[in-house]
């Protein structure tokens, strides 16, 4: 109860006249600029014995990898256990040049049981496209340990996830990005939560902040002139910049989300109840299950033919139901007095969810529930 009453409680600011205002920047991104998703497949060197049991993927890897050094060896003459197959990922944000350098997250393919002190062979990854776009190669870094044996008398001790890694700055780009976000003097906004009335503000805020026009397209797109001259081509990031810096009142949709398996509610800023009338009470039925033994009432020696020891059940019905709680639901425009009214009840967040669910088919309630 005291858990539910806090969440409310936490929500009730949001609730007051001047909403909380957000920079053009935190809820909208400039179409066009977007990250390069790049992948690949390849290979873990020096793993201390912890590398693939089920060798076939690795090993034809590493004959492959040393045809290229003039090697020729067959699959039955590679015998290591200290390889293992991996998957290797990466994102390019935007404006990358050719020569810069990004992170990579590498993921067990196989079944070996940790990449720590592996080192990753020159992988090529390659882009959506399917070309090559960056060369990755390094030592990895697990955010885990694993020791011990996991043998008969032994013991293993880990911690964390060992089969995926990170290698920072190991990726080097082949390619630049060739970025086009400015079209006959036009840039889009698209906002990361369309809503009509958060595009129109957001077109508003432009005009009035920068001069410049602007105009909400739809619920997620709003396009903005840029009032510059050809000459003046160096002055777009200084006036995206401002443009950027504008604050917004983003506006949202009144929705409550629950999750009856954790008993958890969330309610948005503009949830309001009209007046209702809520009874809420439980119905407890306890089944007790007794097991008697009833022994034969025979002297010792005297044993009957068909006579013996059996087991019988004794079981017995409670039920009890508690007096139904019968309250008004005053009409509520905060949270704080709708979670004052909750507690009044001594209702649980599970009782809650079904106190909403019936308040919503009533039409007491007029707002969207999402379970999660």
């Amino acid at each position: 109860m005291k858990r539910l009453a806090l969440l409310l409680l936490l929500l009730a600011p949001t609730l007051r006249v001047g909403a909380e205002q957000s920079r053009i920047k935190d809820i909208a991104r400039i179409a066009g600029l977007e990250r390069v998703d790049l992948i690949g497949y390849g290979i873990v060197v020096g793993l201390a014995g912890t590398g693939d049991k089920d060798t076939t993927l690795s090993h034809q890897t590493m004959a492959n990898l040393l045809k290229n050094f003039n090697l020729s060896l067959g699959l039955a003459d590679i015998k290591s256990k200290n390889v293992a197959s991996v998957m290797v990922t990466a994102s390019a944000r935007p404006f990358h040049k050719e020569g810069d350098r990004i992170d990579v997250t590498i993921s067990s393919m196989g079944d070996c049981e940790s990449l720590e002190g592996g080192t990753l062979m020159m992988t090529p990854l390659l882009d959506p496209s399917g070309e090559l776009y960056a060369l990755a190669q390094g030592p990895v870094t697990v955010g885990g340990f694993s020791a011990g044996k996991d043998k008969s008398g032994g013991e293993t001790v880990k911690k964390g996830i060992t089969t995926t890694a990170t290698i920072p700055e190991s990726a080097l780009l082949r390619k630049s990005q060739s970025v086009e976000f400015l079209q006959d003097g036009t840039i889009r906004l698209v906002l990361r939560s369309p809503d009509f009335t958060t595009a129109r503000r957001i077109a508003e805020a432009i005009h009035e902040g920068v001069g410049s026009a602007a105009v909400a397209r739809d619920a997620s797109t709003v396009s903005v002139y840029l009032p510059l001259k050809p000459g003046d081509i160096g002055q777009i990031a200084q006036f995206i910049s401002r443009m950027e810096q504008l604050p917004v009142e983003p506006d949202s949709q009144a929705k409550i989300i629950v999750n009856e398996r954790t008993g958890t509610i969330v309610m948005g800023a503009n949830v309001h109840i009209a007046e209702a009338i809520i009874a809420h009470g439980n119905l407890t039925v306890t089944i007790k299950d007794t097991q008697n033994v009833s022994q034969p009432n025979t002297m010792i020696g005297q044993a009957q033919p068909g006579v013996k020891t059996v087991v019988t059940s004794d079981s017995s019905t409670k039920v009890n139901e508690e007096a139904a709680r019968v309250m008004v639901m005053p009409q509520t425009t905060t949270v704080q007095q709708l979670a004052d009214a909750i507690n009044r009840m001594g209702a649980t967040p599970r009782d809650l969810i079904s106190i909403l669910q019936a308040l919503r088919k009533s039409g007491a309630l007029q707002v969207e529930i999402e379970a999660m």
